[in-house]
Formats: C-alpha cells, structure tokens, sequence
C-alpha cells in the first residue's frame, strides 16, 4: 500500500539553488536578489509575453521554476545563460556571455536595462506651461525617459534634483538625475551617513557660468532625493580604480529611512524601507573572488544564503566586508 506523499514546508518553497554553470556566480547572486521584488516578479508571473521579449521570457521561466521547486533541490539555469549569450553577442556586453568572472553591478544593470528595452511603451505624459517645481520635476521624469515608459520605471526608477545656487546674485537652476541603482561611497559611522554621502552631496564649483548676472562666479551644487522607487537597490562602491577592493565592514541596516534625504518641495515621498536581499563579494579585487547572496523569504520572513546550487539558513541577515548590494523594499 502506497504512503500518501508529504508536502514540503510552506518556508522551503523557493529555497533552492541555481548552478554555477562555469564563473556564473555573478549571474547566480543577481537572479536571487532579483527574487526578492516582489511587485517585479509578481508582473513577471503573471503577464504573457510576446516571444520578441526573449530576456524577460527567460527570467520568467527561471522563477516559475525557481519557485515551484522546494529545498534541497536547486536549479541548472543552462537555457537562461544560453539565451543571454545569444542576447549579447556583437553588443558591449559580450562578456556576459563568456565563462569568465564578471561584476554583478553591472550584470544587474545590464538585466534591469534590458526587461526596460523590452518591456517599454509609449509615454502618454504631455508638457504644460506650469514652472511649478513639480511640473518641471515630471517634465525632467519624462524627458529623461525619452517618452518611453515600462514597469521597470515604475517599481527601480528614483530621480534626485541637483540644485545650484551662484554666490553672486543667489539664483537657483535645477537638475535632475534619475537612477535605479543608488552608488554610495563606505565612508562614515554609519550607513546613513554613506547614502547621505550620495544623496545630499554638496559640491563646490569654482566658476560657475551664471546665466541670471551673466558672469562666471563660485557656485554651490546641493543633491537630494526627489523621487524613490518602491525597490531600491544600493550599491556599494567596493572597488577602486584599479580593480582592488576596499574591504570597509558595513554597519548593520534591515530598517531604513529616506525621510532626511528629500528635498523639502517633494510630494513623492516613499519613506521607510525593509531590507530583503544581498549580494556578497567574497575576494580583494573585481575581477576575482566569489559572490554568494542572501534572502528574505517573502512568506516566512526567514533569513537564507545561497552559495550557487547550496542554501542554509542564515537567521539574520550578516553585515560585512563582503556586502556589496543591497536590495529594499517600501513599506
């Protein structure tokens, strides 16, 4: 007589692995950090898409799978890597298509660049007149998406208005930076202090051309967060000129605040953020070493590593000299 089979724990499901499939641990660590957006992946889920949107289409059916399996399996991600190759031959990016080490920022940049090339549509947005500093905030927003919109801009994109102050008459003129990733700087007590490094960075500029007086005087350059995305991912600027690592430990940071970094006039504030997901660098230099990653389990709210094919519980998310990017979540 047959035993009735045994479902798996609820707080296994998705706790698998992907294979290293020769120098893809890059690869490995940005798809499970991926798996903790979850406005991202649930779009992913459950749209249908054209076949031309090969990268989405293959990201999808890793996570399907990724996520219909239990631990201990993992998975071989053999026709993800494949589809990629294919993707990147004559392009810049044809080292993301080699069995060779690569960076995981730019992979992830590379992937985020990519579901957005594919995932785009028309803009709807249309000018107006208005100088409110609003309508030039959603007048840069637009522009700076060339009228194309996607729900990648929707869920990662952020903007920061940068605002220069000339010394001699106290005009002020704008500019504004949109991003999806935020790069800070390990430098400060804490990790606050490393954003708002970033974030709300004044820069002096020695002759500045004034258009208000028509002449060339010192000016003050003054940064802050405009707009937030509901995913952030911060990036840690890890890795000098050269190649070598600075291996500055992070300070600890699962609940975080964006509240001191707006500009005062911005009504699109997006305050509080849980952390739940990192990628780790493991090694002294960009083009070597290790990453590995860590994970929120979105139903239990339990702690996970990954090292490529193998997962352990974690408990608490580790803060180190190996953190490298972080992944967020609005509240």
């Amino acid at each position: 007589m047959s035993q009735p089979s045994v479902e798996p724990p609820v707080r296994l499901k998705g706790v698998v692995g992907i294979q290293n499939m020769g120098n893809t641990c890059y690869v490995n660590s940005v798809l499970q950090l991926l798996r903790t957006c979850h406005a991202w992946n649930g779009y992913c889920l459950s749209n249908a898409f054209d076949p031309s949107k090969k990268i989405t289409l293959a990201y999808k059916d890793m996570l399907a799978t990724m996520w219909s399996a239990y631990k201990p399996a993992y998975v071989r991600p053999l026709a993800f890597i494949n589809d990629i190759r294919i993707a990147v031959q004559n392009t810049p990016y044809v080292m993301f298509g080699q069995p060779m080490q690569n960076d995981a920022h730019e992979y992830l940049a590379y992937l985020m660049d990519q579901f957005h090339e594919e995932l785009k549509t028309e803009s709807t947005y249309v000018p107006t007149e208005d100088k409110s500093m609003q309508s030039l905030a959603d007048r840069a927003w637009n522009t700076f998406l060339s009228k194309k919109t996607s729900e990648m801009v929707h869920i990662f994109f952020g903007m920061l208005r940068k605002t220069v102050i000339c010394s001699n008459c106290k005009n002020k003129t704008y500019q504004w930076e949109l991003f999806n990733t935020l790069k800070i700087p390990c430098e400060g007590a804490t990790f606050e202090e490393w954003i708002r490094h970033e974030v709300n960075e004044i820069t002096d500029i020695d002759a500045y051309k004034c258009d208000s007086c028509n002449g060339r005087y010192p000016a003050k350059k003054y940064s802050h967060l405009w707009r937030a995305p509901q995913q952030l991912f911060i990036v840690i600027h890890r890795f000098t000129g050269n190649g070598s690592k600075i291996m500055t430990v992070c300070p600890s940071v699962e609940s975080l605040s964006l509240r001191p970094y707006y500009a005062e006039e911005s009504p699109n504030k997006l305050n509080e953020y849980q952390l739940c997901g990192i990628v780790d660098h493991h090694g002294g230099h960009i083009h070597g070493g290790h990453y590995t990653s860590q994970f929120k389990h979105p139903i239990s709210d339990e702690w996970w590593f990954f090292d490529d094919e193998r997962a352990g519980e974690l408990g608490f998310p580790r803060f180190s000299s190996a953190n490298y990017i972080f992944s967020y979540r609005a509240l």
